[in-house]
């Protein structure tokens, strides 16, 4: 008898402690923050725990660089043309059918994909809309003055829908050209605000809450540390100094600029700003790592490692990372932990550039039916990785 009531106890405390980190998780759904007086107040917040999957299956999308351009409301949505005599170091054929179409090249293939086995979320690694973000200044707040619909529903709500689409939230981070890319006033605030749009034509998947967070997700045997950063330091120098693809640039920014909301608060201060968001981070995402209990460390951040090398070796070694998810490059690339390319030394994990969202030209040069790297998105199992070609 005494067996018996023991077994029953524990069963019973199993069964509440089941019950107790249940309630402690949303299941299949990231919820939101609430709604913040300013677009940085969630900086560092971790979001509550996300539950998915009855089995120990797992499914995700990764996609970057993949808000193209809509130059009039006649004309369809281009990517940006980075391949132009503009650019004599990215300069190449244009190769028709592929380069004035690559966005929906990408998205045709992620709603085939999705049909077929439908991914649980979508990581977003930034660059949402070419050339300069969303178009808007940084000192309005979208929540009040609007949004800028004529992006957000043509080149992502209308962009991305369909069976296995629909309903997948989008989490992610900004990229150089959310800010601008030349340019720190664009409405890069509308990244974030976006999280809480509640405009009819908004179908509340986007999930950005801050320039940097970090969530839990769970599944049946296993856990996942999620940290998204906002890496863009490394598109910023002196205001007078690589002035052509520098944020804080005093070519395209004028003396006066300023983000009054949040900062950068003047062209003098924009270096530091981003500098200072860095250092904060670091520290942030040092001690995060140091208390995760999780069996998997992802990073997600728009600049790949290599931009900061010494830092993400050191780190890794240290903390244990497993994944870093990144963009900024306009192609798709996977190397494995321990693995050398001609860009990057051998870092302590493995690492995805999902830059081939279509919404820029690739930096390499496509083929017509998409067997190639240029343009694409990424699906992963269980952490093991598989590249889709935006073909057919």
């Amino acid at each position: 008898m005494m067996r018996l009531l023991l077994a029953w106890s524990l069963h019973c405390l199993a069964a509440r402690l089941a019950r107790a980190r249940d309630e402690d998780c949303s299941h299949g759904y990231f919820q939101p923050p609430p709604r913040p007086q300013d677009p940085t107040e969630h900086n560092g917040q971790a979001l509550r725990d996300a539950c998915f999957g009855k089995d120990a299956s797992m499914h995700i999308f990764v996609i970057g660089d993949w808000g193209g351009v809509k130059y009039t409301a006649e004309m369809p949505i281009m990517p940006a043309d980075h391949r132009s005599t503009l650019f004599p170091k990215r300069h190449r054929k244009f190769v028709e059918g592929v380069d004035d179409c690559a966005q929906q090249r990408v998205a045709g293939q992620m709603l085939n994909w999705a049909m077929h086995s439908a991914p649980d979320y979508i990581l977003n690694v930034g660059d949402n809309f070419y050339w300069g973000g969303a178009d808007s200044n940084c000192s309005s707040n979208a929540i009040v003055n609007g949004f800028s619909w004529h992006q957000w529903q043509p080149i992502y709500e209308d962009m991305y829908t369909g069976p296995g689409i629909d309903g997948r939230q989008w989490l992610g981070i900004l990229g150089n050209h959310d800010y601008g890319g030349f340019l720190f006033t664009s409405g890069w605030h509308e990244t974030i605000w976006y999280t809480w749009a509640d405009h009819a034509g908004a179908s509340k998947r986007w999930l950005t809450p801050a320039q940097f967070w970090k969530v839990k997700v769970r599944y049946p045997d296993f856990s996942i540390d999620y940290y998204f950063l906002d890496s863009n330091v490394h598109n910023v120098w002196e205001p007078n100094k690589t002035v052509g693809h520098n944020i804080c640039s005093d070519k395209y920014n004028a003396n006066n600029s300023t983000c009054p909301l949040t900062g950068p608060f003047s062209l003098a201060s924009c270096h530091g700003w981003f500098g200072t968001l860095w250092e904060v981070q670091s520290r942030w995402l040092d001690q995060r790592l140091e208390a995760s209990v999780a069996e998997w460390q992802i990073i997600v951040s728009h600049f790949p490692p290599e931009y900061n090398a010494k830092f993400w070796v050191k780190l890794g070694r240290k903390r244990g990372i497993d994944l870093f998810i990144s963009g900024h490059r306009h192609y798709q690339q996977l190397t494995l932990k321990g693995e050398t390319t001609k860009t990057a030394p051998k870092f302590p994990f493995t690492t995805i550039i999902s830059g081939g969202g279509g919404g820029i030209t690739s930096d390499r040069h496509p083929e017509l039916y998409g067997l190639d790297d240029a343009y694409g998105f990424f699906a992963t199992w269980h952490l093991e990785v598989l590249g889709r070609r935006a073909s057919g």
